[in-house]
């Protein structure tokens, strides 16, 4: 038996209202994960997150997640102002088990316009194993931009590379 994890840790900076909706998000994520239905979302959120399903209004935002029965983002989070530009906050999210990229990259493209239209938000991860084993230790990163997310792992790159002669 071994144990896998997926590992990453990043910070950015967006705009006090994107963080609201990110703590929305992480709330409605905790809220659904255990069952209890979330409040509301506010209006915000539904333009963020715009329903897939005309009777669920939180349809759009379980799309983000690779498995909608389980909205885990895999992460710890913290947010708070940056000390030296008012208006400014900073999202601090980290793991050492369960990060999720593609979860994690939706979040940030949905909630994150205004930070996106004016820069891209990158971040890289990890995944290991607690035993030598074939093909369980590598990683990858994804990069976020207003109207896609990119994502690639090392495996994909080095497949890439090899074919291509580059090693």
């Amino acid at each position: 038996m071994a144990d896998n994890y997926v590992q990453g840790s990043f910070a950015f900076t967006c705009s006090h209202a994107e963080m609201a909706l990110v703590e929305e998000a992480f709330q409605a994520s905790y809220d659904l994960q255990d069952g209890r239905p979330p409040p509301g979302p506010t209006p915000e959120f539904l333009a963020a997150f715009p329903p897939t399903a005309p009777d669920d209004p939180w349809s759009g935002f379980l799309a983000i997640f690779d498995d909608s029965d389980f909205p885990n983002f895999g992460v710890e989070f913290e947010g708070g102002n940056t000390l030296d530009q008012p208006g400014v906050s900073i999202i601090s999210l980290w793991s050492m088990t369960d990060f999720q990229p593609g979860a994690l990259g939706g979040l940030i493209r949905h909630c994150c316009q205004g930070t996106l239209r004016q820069a891209a938000i990158g971040f890289e991860w990890s995944f290991s194993c607690s035993r030598p084993r074939r093909s369980e230790f590598g990683g990858g990163w994804c990069t976020v931009f207003a109207d896609r997310i990119e994502i690639e792992t090392t495996g994909e790159a080095l497949s890439r590379a090899i074919e291509g002669g580059i090693i």
